[in-house]
């Protein structure tokens, strides 16, 4: 039995302001709207994975009442179930027929792992009989700023968002591939069950529940200490690669087909510059695991 969720309207006015629109907009179930709002989130929240990084890290609230606050009101940013169920009961409420799809989130450089949980997931929203279209606003820091309108029956089209943001899908006998255009390189970066197969909220719940415990090593979880702004010129992306001996932090930013890297020095230069373009406090060095953690 699907977790019901209901939005009030006064949470509503809440998310629209904070993603930065008039809290007496009309929207309605269309392809506009859906457009509309996936930008719009996903330009006025961030990603952020501290959480995962903490010596105590547990998970929080996946409640909706928790992740409003926390990703429009307090504006801290959060991890993709957070973005993602967002999003997903914001567009219940509208009236769009929306699903979730777990993900089996692909090391970099590493094969398919079969034995590798899911770590992720995105959602998929129909509209009328035949359009339907795949959102993922929380992928770290290869979100997508735009829906994509998907048909599973024919995946020869490629997706080209922005500059620097392309993307297509393929397939093999039990998975579909979601890959990104590098360097003139295509790069898998989640698989996902074919034919498709939707999961409950509980089934997102314990998946995120589960990214804090299971034993295989997980980059976002054990090394990448990740934030990723986008912005209406390109995204501002902050790594530090915690399990590096020597200090391995810095910044890229995207403005169109440009790309900027500077480098930290120690993690203070980093939180002070997140404090800078996020205003948001990265917590104290000394509550973050150490290499031996």
């Amino acid at each position: 039995m699907q977790k019901q969720i209901k939005v009030s309207q006064e949470d509503f006015k809440t998310y629209l302001k904070g993603i930065g629109l008039p809290t007496d907009i009309k929207l309605s179930v269309s392809v506009e709207t859906l457009y509309l709002l996936a930008n719009k989130q996903l330009i006025y929240t961030f990603y952020q994975n501290t959480v995962l990084h903490l010596k105590d890290s547990k998970p929080i609230s996946l409640e909706f009442s928790d992740i409003l606050q926390r990703l429009c009101v307090q504006k801290i940013g959060g991890l993709c179930y957070e973005h993602e169920l967002l999003f997903y009961y914001i567009l219940k409420h509208i009236g769009f027929n929306v699903e979730l799809i777990q993900c089996f989130v692909q090391e970099a450089g590493c094969p398919y792992d079969p034995e590798f949980p899911t770590t992720h997931a995105f959602l998929y929203v129909t509209i009328g009989d035949d359009e339907t279209y795949l959102i993922d606003p929380g992928f770290g820091t290869r979100s997508l700023r735009f829906p994509m309108k998907v048909n599973f029956k024919d995946l020869d089209a490629t997706y080209n968002l922005f500059p620097l943001e392309h993307y297509r899908f393929t397939e093999n006998e039990s998975h579909y591939q979601f890959q990104h255009l590098i360097d003139d390189k295509w790069v898998t970066y989640y698989h996902f069950f074919k034919p498709l197969k939707y999961a409950t909220i509980e089934e997102i719940h314990n998946d995120y529940h589960y990214l804090f415990t299971y034993e295989k090593f997980s980059g976002v979880r054990d090394n990448r200490f990740q934030l990723c702004k986008y912005t209406e010129q390109g995204k501002i992306q902050f790594f530090w690669f915690r399990i590096e001996k020597k200090f391995t932090s810095f910044k890229k930013i995207f403005k169109f087909d440009e790309v900027k890297k500077i480098e930290y020095k120690s993690y203070e230069e980093l939180k002070d510059d997140i404090k800078k373009e996020l205003g948001f406090d990265l917590p104290e060095f000394h509550l973050v695991k150490s290499n031996e953690n």
